[in-house]
C-alpha cells in the first residue's frame, strides 16, 4: 500500500496504443472504485522487434516498488521478451507480491489468455462456410513464430474440415507488418490464378493487402475476399472495412479487475480465458461495421497534426539540453508545456565527468532530481528512492496512473522520467515516446558533451601544466605571454617579475630521498600560487626554479613575507624545514618586452639571496 491505497504495477508497452490505452483507463477507474489505484512501467520499444540491443530500457521494470506494491500485472504478449517476463515474475516472488500475467504460458502466477485459436478460427469459418471459399490463401506472420503457428494450423483444420486439400503455396509471409506483407501480396498478383480470398493473421497485413490488391485493379471484395485479426482501430477506419476478430479492452479491463480482487483476497494461480469476438466488415462482403465512433476520427487527426508539431519542438528541446553548461539550464529547457506533471531523475555516476559512463563499469545507485514541475525553482536535488516520485502524495491523491519509462542511451540506462497525467488523454499517452526519446537524446549528448570537455580540459592541462606543481610549464608560459602581448589594456602598464627557488634540495634529496624532495618543490609551488593575485602567470620554469608574472608592482614583499609564512606550516605538516630564495623585479609591460633579460635580472637578485644564505 502506498498512501492508504492498494497500488497495482501494470508492466506493459505501447501505452499510446489505443487499445492499450483504453484498457489503461477502463481499469485504473475500476480499480478506483475500490481505493486502489494503477502505477504503469511501460517500455517505448517492443523487445522482440528491438532484440537485445533495447534491454537497457527493460530496466523500467526495476522501478517497481515490489516491496509496497499490491499486485503486479504483466502483459507479456506487449512485451514480447520471456526472459523480462520472466525477471519481473522472480521479482514479485521474491517480495511475495502476486503477479499476474497476461498473454503468457509461466508458472505460480495467475494467468489471463486470450484464446487466439478460437477467436481466429471464427474468423476463418465466416470466410470459408458463410462466404463459400474455395481458393483460401493464408498470410502468416513471422516463420517460426508462436502466434503465426498456431493460426497456421487453424487456417489447415478448417479448411480440411471442409473438403479444401491443403498445400504450401497456400501460404505466403507477410511478417506481421506492412513492407513484407505488401511484397507478398505483390507476389500474389503474379500467380495465373487469384485465391478468392486471403486470410491475414493481423489487420496491418489484412489493411496493406486491400491497397496493394486495390492499386493494381483488383476489386475487394469484388474480385477477392480479405481478412484481420486483433481489431485494430485502423481496420474500422479504412476503406473497405476490415473483417476481424477484436480482443476488446473493456472485457479485458473486466477481466483482469474480477482476478485482482480474486487475488486480494488471497486466491493464487488463477486461470481465466477471453476469447476475441468476431467483427464481419466490408473486406469479406458483408455490411460496413463502424465500432469505432467519430471521436477515434478525431484522436488519430490530433495525433497526427500534434506529431508535426512535436517533431520540431522535441529536435529544439534536444539541441538545447545537449549545449547546456550545467544541469540549472538541463532544467530551465525541460520546462514547457509538454513537460507538465513530469519529473526527471538521472543516476548520479552519468554526472560523474572524469569517467565515461558508456564505456566504463561504473557502480553508483544514488541518482538526483534534475528536474520537478511542481517545483518553482529549476535546481537539482538529491532523489530520495524511499518517495519513489516526487511529489508522491499528491499524485495519489488525484488518483491517475503516474507512467514510468526508463531512460536508455548507448544501450545503458541513465534513469529515468514519470509523467503524472491529470486525465486520460490518449494524446498525452501518445506524446510520452516522443518526449522521452527527445529526453534520453538531449540528456545523452550533454553526458557525453561535457565527458569530452573534461578529457579536452585533462588534455589542455597536461600539455600546459606541469605534472608536478600543477604551475603552467615554460612552453605554455611561452603561449601565454604571446596572448598576453596581444592585449591592449595591458600594454604599458607595470608588471613584476618574482623568482623562487627551493633552499638545500641537494641536502633534502641526499637525506629524505627525491620523494621529499618533490614535496618541497611542490609546497613552495603551492605557496606561490596561493600568495599571488589573480591575473598572475605562476610558472615551473626549472627544476625547483618557480617563476611568476604578477600584473602591477609594489607587492613582492608581501607576497614573499606571505610564501614564508606558508612554507613555515609546511614544514611543521611535513616534518622538515621548507624555505626559498627570492628575486623580483618590475618593468612595462609591452609587445618589445625581453621577458628573457627581465627573467635574468630576478634570476641574479635571486641568487644574491641564495648565496647570503649559504655564507649564513
Amino acid at each position: 500500500m502506498i498512501g492508504g491505497k492498494r497500488i497495482v504495477a501494470l508492466c506493459t508497452y505501447g501505452i499510446h496504443d489505443p487499445q492499450v490505452f483504453s484498457f489503461i483507463s477502463d481499469l485504473n477507474e475500476k480499480l478506483r472504485t475500490v481505493n486502489s489505484q494503477l502505477f504503469i512501467y511501460t517500455m517505448n520499444t517492443e523487445l522482440g522487434s528491438g532484440g537485445e540491443f533495447y534491454m537497457a530500457e527493460s530496466s523500467v521494470y526495476d522501478l517497481v516498488p515490489y516491496d509496497r506494491v499490491d499486485a503486479v500485472v504483466i502483459m507479456a504478449e506487449k512485451i514480447k521478451s520471456p526472459s523480462v517476463v520472466q525477471h519481473i515474475i522472480d521479482r514479485c516472488k521474491e517480495k511475495d507480491v502476486p503477479a499476474i500475467v497476461i498473454d503468457g504460458d509461466f508458472e505460480d502466477v495467475s494467468l489471463v489468455k486470450f484464446d487466439y485459436a478460437k477467436g481466429f478460427e471464427s474468423v476463418v469459418r465466416h470466410m470459408i462456410e458463410d462466404h463459400k471459399v474455395s481458393r483460401p490463401h493464408f498470410m502468416a506472420g513471422k516463420r517460426n513464430n508462436e502466434f503465426s503457428d498456431q493460426r497456421i494450423e487453424v487456417f489447415k483444420k478448417v479448411i480440411e474440415e471442409n473438403g479444401i486439400a491443403f498445400d504450401e503455396s497456400m501460404i505466403s509471409y507477410g511478417d506481421f507488418w506492412s513492407v513484407p506483407a505488401r511484397l507478398a501480396a505483390s507476389q500474389i498478383l503474379k500467380r495465373e490464378e487469384l485465391p478468392d480470398a486471403i486470410i491475414c493473421a493481423n489487420d496491418i497485413m489484412a489493411i496493406n493487402v486491400c491497397d496493394v490488391f486495390e492499386s493494381a485493379g483488383v476489386s475487394v471484395p469484388g474480385q477477392v475476399l480479405v481478412s484481420g485479426f486483433d481489431g485494430i482501430d485502423e481496420a474500422f477506419l479504412t476503406t473497405p472495412g476490415i473483417t476481424t476478430a477484436i480482443c476488446d479492452s473493456k472485457t479485458l479491463a473486466n477481466t483482469i479487475m474480477d482476478v485482482i480482487m480474486r487475488v486480494f483476497a488471497g486466491e493464487k494461480n488463477i486461470i481465466s480465458s477471453i476469447v476475441p469476438t468476431f467483427i464481419a466488415n466490408e473486406s469479406c462482403g458483408c455490411p460496413r461495421a463502424n465500432l469505432s465512433s467519430m471521436s477515434s476520427v478525431h484522436e488519430f487527426n490530433n495525433r497526427f497534426y500534434h506529431h508535426q508539431d512535436d517533431i520540431h519542438i522535441m529536435r529544439n528541446f534536444t539541441a538545447y539540453v545537449i549545449s547546456s553548461e550545467n544541469l540549472e539550464e538541463c532544467a530551465y529547457h525541460f520546462r514547457h508545456s509538454y513537460a507538465e506533471n513530469m519529473s526527471c531523475i538521472v543516476e548520479d555516476s552519468c554526472l560523474n565527468f572524469n569517467k565515461n559512463y558508456f564505456i566504463e563499469d561504473v557502480e553508483d545507485t544514488t541518482k538526483t532530481v534534475i528536474y520537478d514541475y511542481y517545483k518553482t525553482e529549476d535546481k537539482p536535488y538529491p532523489y530520495d528512492p524511499e518517495g519513489i516520485i516526487p511529489n508522491l502524495d499528491m499524485i495519489i491523491e488525484k488518483g491517475y496512473p503516474p507512467v514510468f519509462n526508463a531512460l536508455e542511451f548507448m544501450g545503458k540506462s541513465i534513469g529515468f522520467v514519470c509523467y503524472s497525467f491529470e486525465k486520460y488523454n490518449l494524446i498525452d499517452y501518445f506524446r510520452t515516446p516522443t518526449l522521452t526519446n527527445s529526453i534520453e537524446l538531449g540528456l545523452g549528448g550533454y553526458i557525453t558533451m561535457h565527458n569530452q570537455r573534461y578529457l579536452r580540459e585533462e588534455i589542455r592541462r597536461m600539455y600546459q601544466n606541469d605534472e608536478l606543481t600543477g604551475l603552467y610549464n615554460r612552453l605554455a608560459f611561452i603561449a601565454k605571454l604571446k596572448e598576453l602581448k596581444e592585449e591592449p589594456d595591458l600594454i604599458g602598464k607595470k608588471i613584476t617579475v618574482l623568482m623562487a627557488d627551493l633552499n638545500g634540495l641537494k641536502q633534502i634529496n641526499d637525506t629524505l630521498g627525491h620523494t621529499a624532495g618533490d614535496k618541497a618543490i611542490a609546497a613552495v609551488a603551492d605557496a606561490l600560487r596561493s600568495t599571488c593575485p589573480p591575473g598572475s602567470l605562476c610558472v615551473r620554469f626549472g627544476g625547483d626554479e618557480l617563476l611568476a608574472l604578477i600584473p602591477g608592482e609594489g607587492m613582492s614583499d608581501k607576497i614573499i613575507a606571505a610564501m614564508q609564512a606558508y612554507l613555515r606550516e609546511s614544514s611543521k605538516e611535513q616534518g622538515f624545514p621548507i624555505s626559498a630564495s627570492y628575486g623580483t623585479t618590475t618593468t612595462v609591460f609591452d609587445k618589445d618586452l625581453n621577458i628573457d633579460q627581465i627573467i635574468g635580472k630576478a634570476d641574479e637578485k635571486m641568487y644574491s639571496m641564495k648565496k647570503r644564505l649559504k655564507e649564513q
